[in-house]
């Protein structure tokens, strides 16, 4: 998508391992809350990708 996405996920994908490997559940709390804030974010990004690419068929972006 791009390299914002990219970096977002990148950063969830970081934040998920870390969850699964602490032991402390006051860490477990805020990585999961925000595993939750961060996992909304990328699904905003889709949807808000996936509107604009349906505004424009595929016929008048690939001119060949």
């Amino acid at each position: 998508m791009t390299k914002a996405f990219d970096d977002a996920y990148a950063n969830y994908l970081a934040a998920l391992a870390k969850l699964d490997s602490t032991h402390d559940i006051a860490e477990k709390n805020l990585l999961f809350r925000q595993l939750t804030e961060q996992l909304s974010e990328l699904e905003s990004r889709i949807k808000q990708h996936d509107f604009i690419w349906q505004e424009y068929p595929e016929e008048e972006l690939d001119p060949d």
